[in-house]
């Protein structure tokens, strides 16, 4: 009798025993579960917010850098625009030919460069082609013929610089038919040029009096080089 109730109280306890095991076990797993959910919950709330940072630091690192590339371009065009201002106000200058006054040597339209500042480094000689203002209104392109200091004199068509005929004058055989101011000798002062068109019969130059000599202020540049048309382009004599 005793036995049996000593059995089945053993029984009873291993039971108990055996389901508070259950029990704890059950409440250990959950307890580790839930910790893991909320680990995972935070871990990823903490990466979205890493992310949001990064994307928001990218976005104005972006920003900053667009900032800094359009100031350099602005910066780029300014600084080329101040340089093509002064490369043509102090260095060279284009300009097109406008007539048939320099027949052959150019043609109305060809596009030619202007030395503005390299050729003040020597005098000027004689054939060198010229640019110069004409009433402060117009540009003329004429060759200079007569130095400073010289006598020009047009007889009979041809030139005579100090009583004597310019016998390497590229156009000698350019009979002129008109002497103008030059009939009777022009004494050149020592900042005067005599410029003549190449088209000798066929130009507004020097010869005539609201022309006349050309003093050195009135000279922009030295011809340098034709760019246009590009089949001609090249260096000008």
């Amino acid at each position: 009798m005793d036995e049996d109730i000593i059995k089945k109280n053993n029984d009873l306890i291993e039971d108990s025993l055996e389901f508070c095991a259950d029990i704890y076990e059950y409440y250990e797993a959950d307890d580790i579960n839930r910790f893991k959910n909320n680990y995972y919950k935070k871990n990823k709330q903490i990466q979205r917010d890493e992310a949001e940072k990064v994307i928001i630091v990218k976005e104005q690192a972006d920003e900053e850098a667009g900032f800094k590339l359009y100031a350099k371009i602005v910066a780029v065009i300014l600084a080329a625009m101040i340089l093509a201002r002064l490369v043509n106000a102090y260095l060279i200058q284009e300009t097109i030919v406008n007539g048939s006054s320099m027949n052959p040597t150019f043609e109305s339209s060809d596009k030619l460069l202007i030395d503005k500042l390299f050729y003040k480094m020597g005098a000027l000689e004689r054939y060198d082609i010229i640019v110069f203002h004409y009433h402060d209104s117009s540009i003329y392109i004429k060759r200079v013929i007569g130095l400073p200091g010289e006598k020009i004199t047009i007889r009979k068509g041809r030139v005579y610089v100090n009583g004597r005929i310019l016998d390497d004058d590229p156009l000698i055989n350019d009979v002129m038919h008109y002497s103008g101011i030059a009939k009777n000798g022009v004494k050149l002062g020592k900042d005067e040029y005599f410029v003549l068109g190449d088209n000798r019969n066929n130009s507004y130059d020097s010869r005539y009096e609201q022309v006349g000599v050309i003093k050195q202020g009135s000279i922009i540049g030295k011809a340098w080089i034709r760019i246009f048309p590009i089949s001609k382009f090249g260096a000008v004599n």
